[in-house]
């Protein structure tokens, strides 16, 4: 079904748009979604929606009629958030229906999770995964531009933010946002999505809880450091950084900000939509609890360096 699509819409896939492209970035449980959904709103953009992250091999053929059934919903495993087939959805579920590595391969067997992680920056592939890697995200990411009748694409993936020096390969004159939560409040929130996670999708025993602590303390470190490392000679109008916690309390005034840095373009045409989406929104909460006094002090002392930067950034 993948080759029909891509052979029947060849003629427009040569046409995508790579260029102006918006990155969200930040590590599983930082808000990542929230910011996402926010500036999918502005109509001059286009971004991968659900339905076609789930039915990468033909979403081009199906979308429309998936779209005019808005009526259907879901709810998120690790949180309970509403998702519709035109919400907006992480490209990675798409890169792994089409067979990139990723790390969302943990998904069918959580038992290789620490391994998987690995997996998030397309560098440290094999040449061939690394190639097959690129492939595939640009092919996707050219159906969502056709889709989108080519405007700039808005994407969002936790485990974009590990390889961004590839994106900025494939994606001239992107613009990166990261959106920062204190990971130590945030530890147990990524635990619980990967459990979720793994009691909806997984073909094979999942581990307890404290195997998956282990691989989130192992992984977010690593994550840091490409992050830290890719994004620090980006300049001011193609990077910037917010908080989880501001972005709740002013979700106006911040994603303003964004435009004005960024060059994103008139933040009056989307004010109102805004406005009423925060409205909207405005009686969630996020769950979330402090681990527990053990797991406190293995964090505090091998993510010292991680808490010590984000809590600088978060003004703490």
């Amino acid at each position: 079904m993948e080759g029909l699509q891509r052979n029947v819409s060849r003629e427009q896939l040569a046409q995508a748009n790579f260029r102006d492209a918006v990155v969200v970035l930040g590590y599983w449980r930082s808000g990542t979604t929230l910011l996402h959904e926010l500036l999918c709103l502005d109509s001059r953009y286009t971004y991968p929606t659900t339905h076609a992250c789930m039915n990468p091999h033909h979403f081009l053929f199906s979308e429309a009629s998936a779209l005019a059934q808005q009526g259907s919903s879901a709810q998120r495993p690790m949180d309970e958030m509403e998702v519709r087939p035109g919400s907006p959805q992480e490209d990675e579920f798409a890169l792994l229906s089409l067979g990139a590595r990723t790390p969302y391969e943990a998904l069918i067997a959580p038992q290789i999770l620490p391994e998987a992680l690995k997996l998030t920056d397309p560098r440290d592939l094999s040449e061939g995964d690394r190639k097959r890697w690129r492939e595939v995200f640009l092919s996707f990411l050219a159906g969502v531009s056709v889709r989108g009748a080519g405007k700039p694409v808005i994407l969002k993936s936790p485990t974009h933010g590990a390889r961004v020096s590839t994106l900025q390969e494939l994606l001239p004159d992107a613009r990166y946002i990261l959106i920062l939560r204190d990971p130590m409040t945030n530890f147990e929130s990524v635990v619980r999505m990967w459990r979720k996670m793994f009691e909806t999708y997984a073909l094979c025993p999942i581990p307890d809880d404290d195997t998956i602590r282990e691989a989130v303390l192992a992984d977010r470190p690593r994550f840091e450091a490409k992050l830290a490392s890719d994004t620090a000679d980006l300049p001011d109008n193609r990077f910037a950084t917010l908080t989880y916690e501001s972005l709740v309390a002013n979700p106006l005034g911040v994603i303003e900000q964004l435009y004005r840095r960024l060059e994103l373009g008139d933040f009056a045409t989307v004010r109102d939509a805004l406005a009423a989406e925060t409205q909207q929104r405005s009686g969630y909460r996020a769950k979330g609890q402090l681990p527990s006094e053990q797991w406190r002090d293995r964090i505090s002392k091998e993510w010292a360096p991680i808490l010590s930067q984000h809590a600088n950034l978060l003004g703490t």
